[in-house]
């Protein structure tokens, strides 16, 4: 190679590495000019004070409230639990002498207070009744069948079996 071709070389890179030069120069400057947009007396360094102060405040903000409004949501998670239908006890029996099979049944559904349901239906082969039962506090004010106290003392001693496996 002779030594024009060598210059041209040189000066081809070093074009090269102007144009770069400018590019990078045109994105910092772009930029810049978005911070100082935030800025009211064109310095940068109290424009990025003032920027990292704002998001320090909204980052508190942020954490304060989050954890009022966590502490909030338990506090109605919990409420709900406690009213929830959660205790469920179920006795499936034969209604009548001349129906086998099973098919009737009587349901207990509590919450932790022990309110709630019976749902009772008695199969038979010309008809099927439904009867609803409420439970407060674990009593009604109705005589029971013996499947439907069976279905409600399962219930009610639902949760007390899981506290024990705790």
């Amino acid at each position: 190679m002779d030594n024009n071709t060598l210059l041209f070389i040189a000066l081809a890179i070093m074009m090269i590495l102007i144009i770069i030069c400018f590019i990078i120069t045109a994105v910092n400057s772009s930029k810049i000019s978005t911070i100082m947009d935030y800025s009211d007396d064109g310095d940068i360094i109290s424009a990025l004070k003032d920027y990292y102060d704002k998001v320090d405040d909204l980052s508190k903000t942020i954490n304060n409230t989050s954890d009022a409004v966590l502490l909030s949501r338990l506090a109605n998670c919990e409420n709900d639990s406690n009213i929830s239908l959660k205790k469920v006890g179920i006795v499936n029996y034969d209604a009548f002498d001349d129906v086998k099979g099973k098919l009737s049944f009587s349901l207990a559904l509590l919450n932790n207070n022990n309110d709630g349901f019976i749902l009772t239906s008695l199969y038979g082969h010309n008809s099927c009744n439904t009867y609803m039962r409420e439970i407060v506090g674990g009593e009604t004010a109705v005589k029971l069948l013996d499947e439907e106290k069976a279905a409600l003392e399962e219930a009610k001693n639902k949760l007390k079996k899981a506290d024990n496996n705790d």
